[in-house]
């Protein structure tokens, strides 16, 4: 594998459906692909612990092993690998909880179309190319990761100005918040950095979705929601900022529980994930998009408000308003200068 330019993956696929299995490797072969199938998983197993894979693709409902003891087992010798999970049907897909333990980064239900497929490897690919490029570059990357996710952060924002520019406007609301919460000084840093950085992940959502000016199908939305996973992941490297990768993680969780990635709920959420998602989801519905149009400031502080409880936490949602209220002319300033 070139760690500059990872044009094809090398995808190792479990799945004791025969039939399946074969359409899969004509299949991803002809996107370049190198693919090697096996249904027996001991054999699967020792093949991985022989030779370098970037892809996983294996089976849930296996018998008599399910995929994912499959992959616990492959997880004790081998955290990079990027995993994706399939199952037949959606009822019969593995939980969140098994996905999140097993650092499971995506899950495909099986059909007779590909696209889907294709577009988890895809976002895999980008995936697996940024973070090879972090490690090749040994210069104590503890101290300069957050250099390099700068960079990461000016390739998204090269072809998606929104996500630069949302990301500099909830930095700066994060920072007043935070300030105005009278958070401590680190607590303080760890937010700018995480707000600063929180939709880095979406260098890892293929282009197509990415710029998409339409309303994503429910496909492209589940893809869409792996950025902050992936996000995590790219800033995890580092011990330096282990308190930081958090509150990425968590950002779209919401207080009831119907979040994602994980559906944590309430003070579970860590409260600087609590404080980005207010922040996050405030200039969202500020800004203008090429499929909305931007509401006003008085318009998203009622929004705020209605979500208290559900989507946001009941404690932080008042302050935050008040926050805003106590501060308008400056917040009016960071919609019109960014």
């Amino acid at each position: 594998m070139n760690n500059d330019k990872l044009v094809s993956a090398k995808i190792l696929v479990i799945d004791d459906d025969v039939n399946m299995m074969d359409v899969l490797s004509v299949v991803l072969r002809r996107y370049g692909h190198y693919v090697k199938t096996f249904t027996e998983p001991l054999s699967a197993i020792e093949e991985l612990k022989k030779n370098k894979y970037d892809i996983l693709l294996v089976n849930y409902l296996m018998t008599p092993v399910k995929g994912d003891k499959i992959v616990e087992t492959v997880r004790e010798f081998n955290k990079e690998i990027y995993i994706i999970l399939m199952s037949i049907h959606k009822d019969l897909a593995p939980s969140i909880e098994v996905m999140q333990q097993l650092d499971i980064q995506a899950y495909y239900e099986k059909s007779n179309r590909f696209d889907n497929l294709i577009m988890l490897i895809q976002g895999g690919i980008k995936y697996i190319e940024q973070i090879n490029k972090i490690k090749s570059m040994n210069l104590q990357l503890e101290h300069y990761l957050v250099d390099f996710a700068k960079i990461l952060l000016q390739t998204v924002g090269a072809k998606d100005h929104y996500t630069e520019e949302h990301s500099r406007r909830v930095t700066l609301l994060a920072d007043a918040f935070s300030k105005y919460l009278k958070l401590d000084k680190k607590q303080i840093s760890d937010l700018q950095i995480a707000a600063a950085f929180h939709d880095i992940g979406k260098i890892g959502i293929p282009d197509n979705i990415l710029l998409k000016t339409t309303r994503l199908t429910d496909d492209e939305y589940q893809i869409i929601k792996t950025h902050p996973v992936i996000a995590a992941n790219i800033f995890s490297v580092s011990d330096i900022y282990k308190d930081i990768y958090p509150i990425m993680y968590y950002h779209h969780e919401r207080y009831d529980g119907n979040g994602y990635p994980t559906g944590i709920k309430g003070k579970q959420i860590p409260l600087l994930a609590r404080i980005l998602s207010i922040c996050d989801s405030f200039d969202a519905i500020v800004s203008k998009r090429t499929y909305k149009e931007g509401a006003t400031i008085e318009f998203a502080l009622s929004e705020i408000e209605k979500g208290a409880g559900t989507q946001f936490d009941p404690e932080l949602a008042p302050k935050f308003i008040s926050m805003v209220n106590n501060n308008i002319e400056y917040i009016e300033k960071i919609f019109s200068e960014y």
